[in-house]
Parts: C-alpha cells; sequence; structure tokens
C-alpha cells in the first residue's frame, strides 16, 4: 500500500522540491565541513514538517484514496502506509546526509542514524503527520512552525535546565520541550537525559498510533466530492 500512496503523491511538487534543495545544501555544506552536520539536519526538519503534514482526512475525503479505504482493505494498515509515503523523501534526505557526514568521518552522525537526533527527525515525522491530520496538505507543519517562531520572538526559555531530569516531573517537562521543539536534541545537549527522550518518542509514537485507530473509523463521504 505504500506504493499506491507514493503514486497518488501525498506531498506538494513545491515542498519535494524544497527538500532536493536542501538536501543537495546539506551535502555540500557537510563536504565542505563535516562537523556542520547539524545545521543541515536542522533545515531538514523544518521542510520535514511541511512535508509529512500531508493532510489525509482532506485528500481522503475527495475520493483520491478510495481504492484501500472502501473496498475491506484494513484501515489501520492503509493509514500507517500512507504515513510512511509521506515521510519517505524526508527519510531518505536524512539518510543521505547522515550517511555522508558519517562517511566523512564526523562522529555525531551515528546520533543521526540511530540516536537522539534520529529521535527528533521521528517525532518531526509523527508530530506533523498527526497535527495535519484533518487540515490542508502543509497546514499542520506550518501551525507547528509557526508556534515555534512565535516562541523564538518572544525569547521562550526552551533548553531544559541541567538536573532537570532527576525526578518524574522533571522528565515529563523535558519530554514535553522535545515535543514541542525537537531541534532541542541537535546537538545533544547535556541537559537532556535519555528518559526524557524515550518519554518523547513513546508520547509521539502513542499519539500517532491513535491517530492510525481513529481514522479507521474516518467517513471519508462526509463532504461532497467535485
Amino acid at each position: 500500500m505504500v506504493k499506491f500512496f507514493a503514486v497518488v503523491r501525498p506531498w506538494p511538487t513545491s515542498i519535494v522540491l524544497l527538500m532536493l534543495v536542501v538536501t543537495v545544501f546539506g551535502l555540500v555544506s557537510t563536504w565542505l565541513n563535516p562537523a556542520e552536520l547539524d545545521s543541515g539536519l536542522g533545515m531538514l526538519l523544518f521542510v520535514q514538517m511541511l512535508l509529512a503534514s500531508s493532510g489525509f482526512a482532506t485528500t481522503a475525503r475527495r475520493g483520491h484514496f478510495d481504492p484501500v479505504l472502501v473496498h475491506g482493505h484494513d484501515r489501520v494498515g492503509a493509514l500507517a502506509a500512507q504515513w510512511l509515503a509521506s515521510i519517505a523523501p524526508g527519510a531518505l534526505a536524512w539518510i543521505a546526509v547522515s550517511a555522508a557526514a558519517w562517511k566523512l568521518g564526523n562522529p555525531s552522525a551515528l546520533s543521526a542514524l540511530a540516536g537522539t537526533r534520529l529521535a527528533a527527525f521521528l517525532i518531526v515525522s509523527a508530530g506533523a503527520w498527526t497535527t495535519g491530520f484533518l487540515l490542508p496538505r502543509g497546514s499542520g507543519g506550518a501551525l507547528w512552525i509557526g508556534i515555534l517562531v512565535v516562541l523564538l520572538l518572544r525569547h521562550a526559555e526552551m533548553l531544559p535546565a541541567a538536573g532537570s531530569d532527576a525526578s518524574a516531573v522533571g522528565v515529563a517537562r523535558t519530554a514535553g520541550t522535545i515535543l514541542l521543539c525537537p531541534f532541542l536534541l541537535l546537538g545533544a545537549p547535556a541537559s537532556i537525559g535519555s528518559p526524557a527522550v524515550a518519554a518523547a518518542l513513546a508520547v509521539a509514537a502513542a499519539v500517532l498510533l491513535a491517530t492510525w485507530r481513529a481514522g479507521a473509523r474516518l467517513d471519508v463521504f462526509l463532504v461532497e466530492r467535485s
């Protein structure tokens, strides 16, 4: 089913082209200076917010997904496949830039392939898709970016204080901060402990699964089709 959703193109061409441009920039900047990996990964995360926010419900109600939604297919499986198709271009770009950095000798690249930086990518991919589930394509990611910009302009303190993971409340607060701003995981600051990262990943996965289950009951004929 992933192939079906890739064929019907869950992403706008303009965002895919933007992802391609950012990927090339990330590869070039990493080749010139392998230590600059996080700048390239940060740009990839911003574009992934828009790319993964594919607006499942809006597209489904237009009849684009009828072959896999109204003929007895596993709907939870269909939603999972559509999520995978939505994040696929960003995942390929992430792997390309991270693998290039690893090949060039940047030890931080391992974190992007299996570590806290990878956690940031997974949280963005899950969060943008679920946020944009009922919205037009790209709207969930744009809303998320808008919130982050507002926080930046207000000089909000996002980085948790050292030792904040010492209690369950501290872990919960840090996990919530990570969910709001996964970019904090780039650079893996010492103030963010593995329990908070694991908790944030678990919440993102739980919300994604809950959205799949709720989406399985979606009435795809709620609006008149043109």
